[in-house]
């Protein structure tokens, strides 16, 4: 699992070709945030009958990867705005008699 880990780290993307569930391919990728570092993730999933490793990550991995890059940009432009907390106001509880 470290060496798997290492190289989708590496390649900056993870496949899981019918590992998960039979009939199902998945390609996924980070988004980042303005330091760079993983927040969240973005895939495609798609049926496998229908759609080949090879068309998988020929066609959808660059959309999915120009997808979280632009996430990610917006991401870190938000991250480098002010910001400022605003406390909660407490929730009113049942009333008591």
């Amino acid at each position: 699992l470290a060496d798997e880990l290492t190289e989708v780290r590496a390649r900056g993307w993870a496949l899981a070709d019918e590992e998960l569930a039979p009939g199902v391919r998945s390609v996924a990728v980070p988004v980042r945030d303005g330091e760079g570092r993983v927040r969240a993730a973005m895939n495609v999933t798609v049926h496998a009958a229908e759609t080949s490793t090879d068309q998988l990550l020929g066609e959808h991995l660059p959309q999915l990867l120009r997808t979280a890059g632009d996430v990610s940009a917006e991401w870190a432009l938000w991250q480098s705005r002010p910001h400022v907390e605003v406390a909660r106001r407490p929730q009113a509880g049942p009333a008591t008699a």
